[in-house]
């Protein structure tokens, strides 16, 4: 349950750099709003989502853009580590949406990605479902701004092209390079439960930083963002299905 606006998430930020309460609230704000409000593990929320900073106000600040420059760099390096710690994930997916005419537009594509149950599916698989990416841009500019022309958009996985000017460009070729890029940022595969229903995750830490690197070119302005999201894999199923409070 990882969808900030009382999500499950407590992140506390320390520093002892002097800087004042409201400069640092304002330097907090904006840091969430580039990271932790752009994330999504399953778009659920629950009731103790909390990012807090606190200065001790030790030591001189010279450089505040630098401080804000760093705050920014920690947020998304902490993103990322829940991401990638997140129940089941086998894989981290970055959606770097780009041309889009606000920052609404932007966000609202990038998270419809990550949070469409089939196209998660078909990265837990391993699978380059084009169909599903293509489908979830759809849906969500459908739902939110219909009658928006996407005959511009540009889909790209791995920095290969999946798709542009309305049509697939796929061919055997680009497929495997697309399931070699699928499969080398897949942190761990499932193996058989021994009692027939409970996956267990083989390992306790994410063995690497690799993610799925999916980029949305909308060609409508010259705005974008980043979202950061995750496959749905049999694990996240048991751990949830059999979860008790």
């Amino acid at each position: 349950m990882i969808e900030p606006n009382l999500a499950t998430m407590l992140v506390y930020l320390l520093t002892d750099l002097d800087v004042p309460r409201e400069v640092l609230r304002e330097s907090l704000a904006r840091a969430v709003a580039a990271t932790f409000n752009r994330m999504s593990i399953d778009s659920d929320t629950s009731t103790s989502d909390t990012v807090v900073a606190l200065s001790s106000r030790a030591v001189p600040c010279p450089d505040h853009a630098a401080f804000d420059a760093a705050l920014e760099r920690v947020c998304g390096d902490i993103c990322e580590d829940i991401v990638r710690n997140g129940e089941g994930v086998h894989h981290v997916i970055k959606v770097t949406v780009s041309g889009a005419s606000d920052l609404g537009l932007a966000t609202g594509v990038g998270k419809a990605i990550v949070n469409s149950p089939l196209f998660q599916c078909a990265v837990c698989g391993n699978d380059p479902n084009v169909g599903r990416l293509v489908m979830a841009v759809g849906k969500q500019v459908g739902a939110t701004r219909p009658g928006l022309d996407l005959g511009r958009m540009r889909l790209t996985m791995g920095g290969h092209l999946l798709f542009s000017d309305g049509v697939f460009r796929l061919d055997p070729d680009v497929e495997r390079h697309l399931v070699a890029h699928l499969s080398a940022a897949e942190m761990y595969t499932s193996t058989p439960p021994a009692d027939g229903v409970t996956f267990v995750p083989p390992h306790r830490f994410p063995p690497h930083e690799r993610a799925v690197e999916i980029g949305v070119e909308l060609g409508l302005g010259a705005i974008g963002c980043t979202i950061l999201g995750a496959d749905r894999s049999h694990e996240y199923i048991s751990e949830n299905a059999d979860y008790r409070s």
